[in-house]
């Protein structure tokens, strides 16, 4: 039987091998059953931190965990769902069609954000390769950089799902998405390509906006940086 799901596709935690991040898998598990989700994917920096261990803590809080990651190609970020790491060839976007097949996901995040790790003309270009599009929580009143991906979605007929892109707690459930499917993994990527859900999200205030930058910038270019061991 099929069911509004609450889910998260973009999310990272400390296993993160690129951002610092202050929460495990397990924490942000523990966190989404609090706030009454179904589904959830952690989307790591170029790993897929998922296993079956992960997977049975997960569905035990009523969470169905699917295998993703953040994966950076051509030196821009694609999110990939059920794909097999050893099988992506970051040295192309348009190798993407290889890894298109029925039980996979290909979510272009956050496309047009100034990042230099954001697709933008290269979404563009490559359209047809994605399978959705991402609405990131990252917003405030007057400053949203989703408007042009809704517009060539849209245009496209491609469906949009909303992801926090935790990589702190207070990021966590700002946005999110309703899937319409049943509880495993392979219902709720048909449902995702099928455009089986809605977006829900609200405004941050730019106060809040600013301290997710600025705590993000200063965790990731300072204390990483001075944590490295040193040869």
């Amino acid at each position: 039987m099929t069911a509004l799901l609450k889910a998260d596709f973009h999310l990272h935690t400390a296993e993160d091998p690129e951002d610092l991040v202050r929460y495990t898998a397990e924490d942000l598990i523990d966190m989404a059953r609090a706030a009454g989700y179904g589904v959830l994917a952690i989307t790591n920096h170029n790993r897929v931190t998922w296993n079956e261990r992960l997977a049975a803590y997960a569905r035990d809080r009523g969470i169905v965990l699917i295998p993703g990651m953040e994966a950076t190609i051509e030196g821009r970020h694609v999110l990939l769902y059920n794909v097999d790491p050893a099988e992506v060839d970051r040295s192309s976007l348009e190798a993407l069609v290889r890894l298109r097949r029925e039980e996979t996901l290909v979510i272009a995040p956050h496309p047009f954000y100034p990042s230099p790790c954001a697709l933008r003309g290269r979404f563009r270009a490559n359209v047809h390769l994605f399978d959705a599009v991402e609405y990131c929580h990252f917003r405030g009143r007057g400053v949203d950089f989703n408007r042009p991906a809704q517009a060539l979605a849209a245009r496209y007929g491609l469906p949009m799902v909303g992801t926090s892109d935790a990589h702190q707690r207070v990021q966590f459930h700002t946005t999110y998405t309703l899937v319409e499917a049943e509880p495993d993994a392979a219902s709720v990527i048909r449902a995702v390509k099928a455009g089986r859900v809605r977006v829900v999200s609200r405004p941050l205030p730019l106060a809040t906006l600013a301290r997710i930058w600025l705590r993000m910038t200063w965790r990731n270019k300072v204390v990483r940086r001075l944590s490295r061991p040193r040869a």
